[in-house]
């Protein structure tokens, strides 16, 4: 039988060189050490063997810019679901300069319908249920509407990629992977056209460059002259997304 490993332990402490509360979660599975993000706060997730008083304090230090960035993003989305008033008169898709009127009627066999701009509920839906109606709406208007403006550019840069599937990321706004697939977020449609299309183009230079490398951005300022400005934008985007959206 092998060593038993000590069990995990989690407790709060406040680094000297980054004033920001956080937890440190031993893990027997752990490599290296790992930040994670979320509503309740930093966690640090290190291997056993690891030195937390000696060896941590430096690496926040380096992250702290990035675990700065992270906690404002996580705030500003909890503070979107606090902030959502129920069901929205109007729904805006602005990267398909598109403009959606909700209203509510008796409706005989369908749930949802639209037509002339006008999204209709119907009249028997009580809150969830219309917010969770307008979500599928949205998935299906993602899932037709986001591949053909990534088809769009990858015809007008000549990039080839394998398939493209429409997701609900909680963090990314697309990714690629190494067989040239790519991933977009349904809630890419809430953003501006040129960051949905810088995001569209970001994922298309990754098909041949996977990685974050001088040529890749080379790649991505020929395609995107403004890439490190909409880049810099796209880390305040989820203001961007309503509430009722992130439920």
């Amino acid at each position: 039988m092998g060593r038993r490993l000590p069990p995990c332990r989690s407790f709060s402490v406040v680094s000297q060189e980054f004033a920001c509360p956080y937890t440190v979660r031993r893990s027997a599975r752990a490599r290296h050490v790992r930040f994670v993000v979320s509503s309740d706060g930093l966690a640090v997730v290190v291997p056993n063997r690891f030195c937390v008083s000696r060896d941590l304090p430096p690496l926040l230090e380096e992250k702290k810019d990035w675990i700065a960035g992270a906690l404002e993003k996580v705030a500003a989305r909890v503070q979107q679901k606090a902030d959502t008033s129920g069901v929205p008169d109007v729904v805006a898709l602005p990267s398909l300069e598109e403009q959606w009127r909700v209203t509510f009627a008796p409706l005989a066999n369908e749930r949802l319908t639209e037509g002339d701009g006008v999204l209709v509920l119907t009249s028997d839906f009580s809150e969830n249920e219309a917010i969770a109606a307008l979500n599928r709406w949205l998935r299906v208007k993602a899932r037709a509407r986001l591949p053909e403006l990534l088809d769009e550019e990858a015809r007008r840069y000549l990039f080839s990629y394998s398939g493209v599937a429409v997701k609900e990321h909680k963090s990314r706004w697309g990714s690629c992977s190494s067989k040239g697939n790519i991933n977009l977020n349904s809630r890419l449609l809430f953003l501006p056209p040129c960051l949905t299309r810088h995001v569209l183009l970001h994922e298309l230079c990754h098909l041949r460059e996977m990685n974050h490398s001088k040529d890749f951005h080379c790649l991505l300022d020929s395609v995107d002259p403004d890439a490190k400005k909409h880049a810099a934008q796209l880390r305040q985007a989820w203001s961007f997304v309503p509430g009722w959206a992130l439920r």
